[in-house]
């Protein structure tokens, strides 16, 4: 190629490469939260175990949904939370974390941590189950349902027990 088609060509993809971070950001950045009643939307994703978890199995509880990754700082700081709140409420409230995440290191942070409410494995699906939700991808991602199914609140950031304690006591 001559020296001047060289740097047209680099110039013009350098100007696409622009206009779809542009519009991808545009995008994910203007996506609200679902709205407060919304349904929990219907999925199936792999334990950390193997076998298949349906959110049939969720139904008449208040359900606790937590996004996170090994890789997340905010993520692994929280977990301890959820754990207790497990230990606490689980008659009534299933907690379910699902790992944006590989499942071996997944299984290393379950046995470090005593991680014991259900653990789910959802890469690109897990993404997509975000997305349904209204957040671009961020984590970690919190949402909390009443007893119908009906989401009730959500946080996208590290959860704390003050959100947790505000969030059980209108539910449990």
């Amino acid at each position: 190629m001559k020296p001047r088609v060289t740097i047209m060509a680099w110039g013009l993809g350098g100007v696409l490469a622009l206009a779809i971070g542009l519009f991808a950001s545009h995008w994910l950045g203007n996506r609200s939260p679902t709205p407060v009643g919304a349904q929990l939307v219907a999925f199936s994703l792999p334990r950390s175990d193997g076998q298949v978890f349906s959110s049939e199995q969720l139904a008449n509880r208040v359900v606790l949904i937590n996004f996170w990754a090994t890789w997340c700082a905010p993520c692994r700081t929280e977990i301890p939370l959820l754990i207790g709140a497990h230990a606490l409420h689980a008659p009534v409230l299933a907690v379910v974390g699902i790992a944006v995440d590989d499942i071996e290191a997944v299984r290393r942070f379950e046995n470090e941590m005593g991680l014991d409410y259900t653990s789910l494995i959802a890469k690109t699906e897990g993404l997509a189950l975000m997305a349904r939700y209204g957040s671009p991808g961020n984590l970690p991602f919190t949402l909390l349902f009443d007893s119908k199914g009906r989401l009730q609140h959500h946080k996208t950031g590290e959860l704390t027990a003050n959100d947790l304690d505000r969030w059980l006591a209108d539910l449990l």
